[in-house]
């Protein structure tokens, strides 16, 4: 459905040159969420926008059902909606009536056909009461939730979501999260997400594309990337009334602790690597070992690791 072929972006400061992205070949799938991570400067926002025909490629290729975007293939995203961090696809001089009357009228369609399916959605982010206020009068969270909105009029093919949780309330990013995961896996289009909560990332995504420097150092299977690339670790639970069993060896693995009456309650997160070690010197200490649990790590633990190297 949606394919990038050595797609590349290079901007020029002077005589230096900037490359934002870097020969990225990927095959995206309908009915699939792909989560795009990397640090600042990575790439994700120039991805998404070379995606959306928002800048044009140094070189590269982007196909929509194997039909070439560039360099003039425009009428191919009609098959896309987005929304940009900041909730730039909106004016916010209009209501949202008039922003579901202005874009669905750009796109051609029926002001009358596309209204119910606006107020289906303004019902689900609860925006009903806001419907003739002023959109620059409306929070951060709500501006989200229209620009979201506005995105889906077209019912698109392809959905693309640059931070698409930004400034949203618990309860809003948890209706978000079930949209999004109601358009993939029901609705059975490809969605692509990119944003710096890794938590929602891990939460929503089937594959992660993880850049670097513009380039892709990890495309396929969250869990597996997750699983391959984490170590294990053991959550122990245990009292003890000796203070030397909390010596340097044990505290390095920064403890949480907690004295009640002459006994010292305490929970550490063991590495699998040293977890025998840890054991013989509680035992050797007459430490009683209340729990073990295995824990894997997230995928926020298994980036910040990656990143680091």
């Amino acid at each position: 459905m949606l394919e990038t072929k050595n797609l590349s972006k290079h901007y020029y400061n002077g005589y230096r040159q900037i490359i934002a992205l870097d020969k990225v070949s990927l095959n995206f799938e309908k009915g699939k969420v792909y989560g795009v991570v990397g640090h600042n400067g990575a790439g994700k926002t120039t991805l998404i926008k070379l995606l959306c025909g928002l800048v044009f490629p140094t070189y590269g290729f982007v196909y929509i059902n194997k039909k070439s975007l560039y360099p003039k293939n425009f009428e191919l995203l009609s098959n896309i909606g987005a929304i940009l961090e900041g909730s730039r696809n909106i004016f916010w001089n209009l209501t949202p009536l008039q922003n579901v009357k202005y874009f669905s009228m750009l796109r051609g369609l029926s002001y009358k056909n596309i209204l119910p399916v606006a107020k289906s959605y303004f019902e689900i982010f609860e925006l009903e009461d806001k419907l003739n206020t002023p959109v620059r009068n409306l929070s951060q969270g709500m501006k989200q939730k229209l620009a979201i909105i506005v995105s889906l009029l077209h019912n698109p093919e392809i959905l693309l979501l640059d931070e698409p949780t930004l400034g949203l309330d618990p309860n809003s990013s948890y209706s978000m999260q079930k949209l999004i995961r109601d358009i993939a896996v029901t609705q059975k289009k490809l969605v692509i997400i990119t944003s710096h909560q890794l938590n929602l990332i891990e939460k929503l995504s089937d594959e992660l594309v993880l850049l670097s420097k513009g380039s892709v150092c990890y495309f396929g299977s969250i869990k597996n990337f997750v699983t391959k690339k984490s170590e294990q670790v053991y959550i122990l639970t245990l009292t003890s009334r000796d203070d030397k069993t909390f010596n340097k060896e044990i505290l390095k693995y920064k403890p949480k602790l907690e004295r009640i009456g002459g006994e010292i309650f305490a929970t550490i997160r063991i590495p699998e690597s040293d977890l025998d070690q840890v054991l013989t010197h509680l035992v050797y200490r007459n430490t009683k070992i209340l729990n073990i649990e295995k824990q894997n790590s997230s995928l926020e633990e298994v980036f910040l690791k990656e990143v680091a190297k």
